[in-house]
């Protein structure tokens, strides 16, 4: 650890056992390159999952699967030694280790960790550092895009009119999320990724290919056998819905399992294949599309429903600033949906006048039974919205229920 020059050194140096060094010893040093008796296959970190959907594992994660994808972002994203990336994410989040830390130290330039996210303070955060590049996360990028206090243009030259930034990241991010950025902020957020602590990039989208719309970009085939099964484990043919499964064509570009979780890693690895527990298909033309946790999934009369997509239709609504869409169990032993919804500052919206505006947006067969407009959707601590916690909770005695609402629908 080192210090500032400090009288009570010793004192310190003796608490504990950690060695201490001062700010001069440390520069007067020579420059001989440090170079650790480091293998690819050793211990980096551990990263913890996020815990949205269960019980946080620990990710076991090696050296060379630090380095890789940061080398892989840095690629997509462009990065150089003139930039300035800016993330609020902590440093047991895999984006924070791979993007403003190694990613850093590998490309040059500056990282900004700000210690918490904040809506109101993106702006002020990104002029006051510079940041040319937002590392956060398609919840986030959300909340900013309806931010509706500091609507400034980029040429108003107003204290929150983006200055420098030309870069925000954040997946999976719906395309109307998308062009309100491109409308208020002058940027196009980066939306061609996929992958998770486990194991990423599986989608991603190099400089030169133009995305293709809800698209994650193209399949990483140079690292990794991407292909969608069934549940029988049976690959699907293009553009049909399933489980992401995947392995890697190069070693030690994942994690190496779950910390003190051996039955837990060998369930994911089910016939030698990793099994994300996302649903997602592939185009003909080797585009990748993520459509929805496999736990969020939903079957409503006879139809699959994903609640991701049903969520990137409500967010159009311009008094939305984010929403959840989530099943509660139904007397009809399927899935009746659920939307709860957080209003953007200012706005004014009822329960009933969301259900009639989603008739003419959403099949039929996918409209919400039950609708909740609420001040705050529970989060964690990555601004992920808790829907385990709202399944949990389903509909209460003062949610309002289309079925008891009188309101007749005509079926198409």
């Amino acid at each position: 650890m080192v210090l500032g020059d400090s009288p009570d050194l010793p004192a310190r140096t003796a608490a504990g056992g950690t060695s201490w060094h001062t700010w001069a010893d440390v520069m007067a040093s020579d420059d001989t390159p440090n170079r650790p008796d480091t293998a690819p296959t050793d211990l980096f970190c551990f990263i913890y999952t996020g815990g949205t959907t269960g019980l946080s594992k620990g990710c076991v994660i090696n050296h060379n699967y630090a380095v890789t994808l940061a080398k892989q972002i840095a690629v997509m994203w462009e990065r150089g030694p003139d930039d300035v990336v800016w993330t609020p994410l902590p440093l047991f989040h895999f984006n924070a280790v791979s993007i403003a830390l190694v990613g850093t130290l590998l490309t040059g330039g500056r990282a900004a960790i700000y210690k918490k996210f904040s809506v109101s303070n993106f702006w002020p955060e990104i002029n006051r550092t510079g940041a040319t590049h937002a590392s956060t996360l398609g919840s986030m990028v959300t909340l900013i895009a309806n931010d509706s206090v500091r609507p400034e243009a980029p040429d108003s030259g107003g204290p929150d009119a983006n200055k420098t930034l030309r870069f925000m990241s954040g997946v999976p991010m719906p395309p109307a999320v998308v062009q309100r950025c491109i409308e208020r902020f002058g940027i196009r957020p980066f939306d061609g990724g996929y992958g998770t602590t486990e194991a990423s990039l599986w989608g991603w989208l190099p400089p030169g290919i133009e995305n293709k719309p809800n698209a994650a970009g193209v399949l990483n085939d140079d690292y990794w056998d991407i292909r969608i099964f069934g549940d029988d484990d049976n690959e699907l043919p293009a553009d049909t819905p399933g489980e992401i499964v995947g392995r890697p064509k190069k070693p030690n570009v994942m994690f190496d399992g779950y910390w003190g979780r051996p039955e837990a890693t060998a369930a994911m690895f089910r016939n030698l294949w990793m099994h994300s527990g996302d649903i997602g298909r592939i185009d003909a033309d080797g585009f990748f599309y993520f459509m929805d946790r496999k736990a969020d999934y939903m079957r409503r009369r006879g139809e699959n429903v994903s609640s991701y997509e049903l969520e990137e239709i409500f967010i159009r609504h311009p008094a939305i600033a984010d929403v959840a869409v989530f099943a509660v169990p139904s007397p009809m032993t399927e899935d009746d949906i659920m939307v709860a919804v957080e209003l953007a500052d200012g706005a004014s919206l009822t329960e009933e006048a969301l259900f009639r505006w989603s008739i003419d947006a959403i099949p039929y067969f996918a409209l919400p039974r039950y609708i909740e407009i609420r001040t705050e959707l529970p989060r964690s601590e990555m601004k992920k919205i808790l829907k385990a916690q709202l399944r949990e909770e389903g509909a209460g005695p003062n949610t309002w229920d289309a079925e008891q609402s009188g309101i007749e629908v005509e079926k198409r």
